[in-house]
This record gives C-alpha cells, structure tokens and sequence, in this order.
C-alpha cells in the first residue's frame, strides 16, 4: 500500500513524500527507526487493494540513471555531489521523491544499497544487491555499467516480444470488433425484413438472429458483468497465491509454456551472472536472482533450494531438485563450476537462449498471423452466410414460382 506523508527529514527538511508499506502502522514504525518526522499521512488512490499508482521505477529511467551515475563517479564526483545533480536532472514524480529519500538517507550515513532497499518495491532486487557488490569491492562505478547492460539486454528481449505480438493483437482486436458492430447493431436492423419474407429462417439464420437479440437487448447487463470479471480477476491477482497459480498454468501452456520457461531461464542466468561478476556470494546472488525471475512458480522454486546451498550442495544439484531447468543449463553450469568460471558459462546460456527464443518467436508468428487471418475469414464469412441465406432461399422461391 502506497501512503502520500508529509515528513520532516533527518537533515531537517519538511517535504511531501510517497511511502510504501503493508500499513499504516507499519510505516510509522519504520519512519521512526530512519529518523523521519511524521506530521501527516494519506493513503494512496487505490479501490479496494486494488492500487492505481504505479508501484515500480520504470525499467528505462533506472537504465539512464545507472549510466549516468556511473559516468559521474568515474569523473571524480563524490557519490553525494552526484546524486544532488541526478536529483535535480530527474523529472519523474515518482523516482524524484524516491531518489529525494535515497539522498538524505545516505547524507546521514547510510550506505547508498541499504538506501534504495528501503525504497520496497520500486526498485528490482537486483539493484540494491549490486550496489551492495559494488560498495565491498570499492567497484562501483563498474557494477553500475554492469548492471546497465543486464537492463539494456532485458528491455531489448521485452521489446522484440512485444513487437511480435503487436500484429496477432491488432488482427484478434479487429475481428472481435467487427463481430460486436454486426452482432449489436447491424442484424438486429433485418429482424423486421426477415418476418416479412412470411417463411421459416434456416437454422444458422435463427441462432444467429437470437444470439443478435440477446446481446442488443442485455448490452448494460453484459458491460457490468465483463467489468466485474476484470476487477474481480484483478484484485484476485493481487494475492501472492493467485500470481504463482496463474504462472504455474502458463509453464503448463504446450509449446507457449516451454518459451516462458526458457525466457524466465535467461533471466535467472543473466541476473546471477551480474551478481557473481560483481563480487557476491553464491548463496546471496541466488537468492537475488530467484525474486527477480518474472516468472514467480520458477522464482519460488529456485528460491526454495537455496538450503541445498548452505548444507553445502553445488549449485547443479541445487538448481537440478527445483525440476524447473532443462538439461542444457544444468550442464553449462556444471562446466562453470568446474572449470571456475562459472559467471561467464551463466552468461553463456542466457544468450543462447535468447537467441533461441528470437528463432521460436519468430517460428510462431509466421504460424500464427496466417492462421488468424483464416479464423477471421471463416468468422465473418459464416456470419455473413447466415445472413443473406434467407435472402437468397426467398429469391429462389420466387423464381421457381415465375417458371
């Protein structure tokens, strides 16, 4: 839950800002112990749990503010001086209050991760655990880059599967529209026209002409219970429970399933490739990695044999008893281990399999756009059948009458 607060600052300050906490009571507790002044706190636009602020830092402003943070500090600036000036650069409201916190918090001495670990959920987990690589290191302009590119590589794999999913999109919006324009407001029009032929519709006529009636004449009906299945669905995916329910069934998805495994795959291996780069422990790095894997039925899973780690496990063995990795991967990192250089074979495998999944992307979309353009062929070419079929019964009644 988000809270608007208006806070007196440990540097002495009074200013606005957004809080995130599971509530009210909580979030005192937790302004108190960072030495924050609480004068007045509202709760967040939301219905029912059901939140309507965006609740993460999007992808391509922490990219940005990765890549300049790491070019200021490898040009000498102190870290506070360099925060100060992204602090004024940054327009987002959101990454603007949360960076305001992140600055005060470390002008009073606390470590830069442990800062933006206290933002929550605005950051990935990821960030504050390379930041804390970068600070035991002394590397942190080079974990920064690092982490850049793991981002950059991210949103690029995001983009191709959007963009291939924007024609299918567009071609199953199109035709479920011009169903809805012919079934609301066209064939309804010709009830009046096909009584006056004075004969028995045929059949598809008859289905097609009550399924017009039915959604004309319960359209209001049809709006609210479709709206209440939205929100319904939505608040019900708010739960933790819900969200591993529903990525469960989509691994179970033929052929579908195996792309999101692969793809939840590389994003396992890139992060845990970042955080071993840096300097992290295994056991921490695969912590991290497991809670930044999209994909929240692996991520549990992975998260789950962390334990094999610490009674001493190699990490084949740990990652082999999830049951949610493939031969391939397990292998690649069984030679990592062996060999010492187990962040780049980690590295290794996620480009192979985004290269893979760019290859099976592509494979499916050369399937799918044909086979919808042919579902929305037949579609509307039934529809269109059983409307001039009585039409055209009716013309050749007449003319067997004429002869």
């Amino acid at each position: 839950m988000d809270y608007l607060c208006r806070v007196g600052t440990p540097a002495g300050e009074v200013v606005e800002r957004t809080f995130s906490a599971p509530d009210e009571a909580v979030l005192r507790a937790e302004l108190t112990q960072q030495g924050y002044y609480l004068f007045t706190i509202k709760r967040g636009a939301g219905l029912g749990g059901l939140t309507l602020r965006r609740t993460r830092v999007a992808p391509g402003l922490l990219l940005i503010f990765a890549q300049e943070l790491a070019a200021l500090l490898k040009a000498g600036l102190p870290l506070l001086q360099s925060l100060d000036i992204m602090l004024e650069r940054q327009r987002d409201p959101v990454f603007r209050r949360s960076l305001g916190n992140v600055r005060d918090k470390v002008k009073g001495g606390t470590a830069l991760s442990e800062a933006f670990k206290a933002e929550g959920s605005l950051y990935p987990p990821i960030f504050s655990a390379s930041l804390t690589a970068g600070e035991r290191s002394g590397a942190l302009e080079g974990v920064l880059r690092r982490f850049a590119q793991h981002l950059r590589l991210n949103q690029s794999l995001k983009k191709k599967a959007v963009s291939a999913a924007v024609y299918p999109i567009v071609l199953l919006s199109t035709m479920l529209a011009m169903v809805a324009v012919l079934l609301v407001f066209v064939i309804p029009q010709f009830r009046s026209f096909y009584e006056g032929l004075g004969a028995e519709l045929p059949l598809p006529t008859r289905i097609l002409m009550g399924i017009a009636l039915s959604v004309r004449g319960n359209i209001g009906w049809i709006a609210l219970l479709l709206a209440g299945l939205v929100v319904a669905f939505l608040l019900w995916r708010q739960r933790a429970s819900s969200v591993l329910v529903i990525d469960r069934a989509l691994l179970r998805l033929p052929y579908f399933g195996g792309l999101i495994r692969m793809y939840a795959t590389s994003q396992l291996m890139r992060t845990l490739s970042t955080l071993l780069a840096g300097g992290l422990p295994l056991l921490t790095s695969l912590e991290t990695a497991a809670a930044s894997i999209g994909n929240r039925a692996m991520g549990t899973a992975v998260s789950g044999c962390t334990h094999r780690i610490k009674e001493g496990a190699s990490l084949t063995i740990a990652l082999e008893s999830t049951g949610m990795l493939e031969a391939l991967p397990l292998e690649m990192v069984k030679v990592g281990e062996q060999t010492g250089a187990l962040a780049d074979m980690l590295s290794a495998v996620a480009e192979f399999y985004d290269e893979d999944l760019d290859i099976r992307i592509a494979t499916v979309l050369s399937l799918v756009e044909p086979v919808l353009l042919v579902m929305m062929a037949v579609v509307v070419a039934g529809m269109l059948l059983a409307f001039y079929l009585p039409m055209f019964e009716a013309i050749s009644t007449i003319q067997s009458r004429i002869h």
